[in-house]
């Protein structure tokens, strides 16, 4: 079986299961804990377009998952079908970037590809941040900066409450006018916006803009 589950997929998936495990323990109600997976399981399926039968029999039974311990064999029968990041080297990574001169580069070797929607790094002495995504089947480099938001707040990338910093990127639309800044408060740490993003709809919004 090919591989099909991206990483905003599976972070749906986890999500969805431990929601579902969760309503079941306020309530005593047979029939409210029946419907709540029951729902669990069809929003799961609604992510997923055009899935085979193989590929429809391993994302399904969630509704019948009981133990923490089938639980979590769930998702790990799902990670040999998760599908990857692209695997990039640094000289990718520069090449992505040319006009950077000295481009800090992140520990690729370490790093798990199958967990990224987007591969974002900090240069901390230069308050910049950097973004690489797929779009239209080609790597992407963005480059902003960015400022510590003294408060926590809501990433707008995974919708996730914690430590975020005030990103933006830069603009020029048109010759006749000047450079226009986009602004959104996403995660400080990458990886952990990674581990809860359920869909690049805002990533790619908020990166498309350049």
């Amino acid at each position: 079986m090919e591989h099909f589950i991206s990483n905003e997929q599976f972070n749906m998936i986890k999500s969805q299961i431990i929601g579902m495990q969760r309503q079941a323990n306020v309530t005593s109600d047979e029939g409210v804990k029946t419907a709540v997976k029951e729902a669990a399981e069809a929003k799961v399926h609604d992510i997923f377009q055009h899935l085979t039968p193989d590929q429809e029999k391993l994302i399904s039974g969630i509704a019948s998952l009981e133990t923490e311990e089938e639980r979590t064999k769930f998702l790990m029968d799902l990670m040999p079908y998760r599908t990857s990041f692209p695997d990039v080297t640094p000289a990718d990574l520069r090449g992505l970037f040319p006009k950077v001169k000295k481009l800090p580069v992140p520990d690729l070797e370490n790093m798990d590809f199958r967990a990224l929607t987007y591969l974002g790094w900090k240069d901390i002495g230069q308050s910049k941040q950097y973004f690489v995504y797929v779009r239209d089947g080609k790597l992407k480099g963005i480059q902003g900066r960015y400022v510590i938001s003294a408060k926590k707040g809501i990433c707008s990338l995974c919708n996730r409450f914690g430590d975020v910093a005030l990103t933006s990127i830069q603009n020029k639309p048109r010759e006749s006018e000047g450079l226009k800044s986009y602004g959104q408060y996403i995660c400080y740490d990458s990886k952990e916006c990674n581990q809860s993003i359920q869909d690049s709809a805002q990533l790619e919004a908020f990166l498309g803009q350049v």
